[in-house]
């Protein structure tokens, strides 16, 4: 890497720290009133898709810092016979465990609540994918907390010539929507993201 190059590299991880700051702060400060009419609105937004109605295997989120609240996506998809899978974190991969309504939660070194036990399923067999994430822009490209879990997960989509299965589909409040983010080469694209403003549609990004 030329100097130059290092620079550049350096500035862009500096802007997407400050931000996560800025978002993830925002996302807090959200007036609880507020914050519940959203969430309303993304579950039922969520319900409706497609994806949704047609997946068997449905990973998705438990809430963290201020994220919009998946219990309700949960007990629906639990009523409709869906199997739903949840993160389970190591130091560097992320596992899927099977979650439903009655399972037992454990909280990760990061805080976040995963299930403790649930049979696992492979990332490719998943029909879809409700990702978390700090930041979006319209082309799909997503900032998530910067530990790059998801990347990894789901580097087999960038091979788009073989794998365009699972559907990723971010879930997040609009105040996170960004004019434009830098696409890194590891980043793996989003093909939607529903807020509670509706489901933005982000197209096929090619091999």
């Amino acid at each position: 890497m030329t100097a130059q190059a290092g620079s550049i590299s350096s500035q862009l991880q500096a802007e997407r720290r400050q931000l996560r700051q800025r978002v993830r702060a925002a996302r807090r400060e959200m007036h609880p009133q507020a914050r519940t009419m959203a969430d309303r609105a993304i579950v039922s937004h969520i319900l409706k898709l497609p994806e949704f109605r047609s997946a068997r295997r449905i990973a998705l989120f438990l809430a963290f810092d201020g994220e919009p609240s998946m219990h309700d996506v949960i007990a629906a998809a639990a009523a409709r016979g869906k199997r739903v899978y949840a993160p389970v974190l190591t130091d560097s991969v992320m596992h899927f465990a099977e979650l439903d309504t009655d399972a037992a939660l454990a909280t990760n070194f990061f805080g976040i609540s995963e299930p403790r036990v649930g049979s696992r399923v492979d990332a490719r067999e998943l029909d879809l994918v409700l990702t978390p994430l700090v930041a979006f822009d319209d082309r799909g490209v997503r900032v998530g907390v910067g530990r790059g879990y998801y990347d990894r997960c789901f580097r087999f989509l960038l091979n788009r010539r073989h794998w365009r299965h699972p559907k990723l589909l971010g879930v997040a409040y609009e105040l996170q929507r960004t004019p434009h983010l830098v696409r890194q080469p590891w980043d793996v694209l989003l093909a939607g993201a529903v807020t509670e403003a509706g489901v933005h549609r982000f197209g096929d990004p090619g091999p």
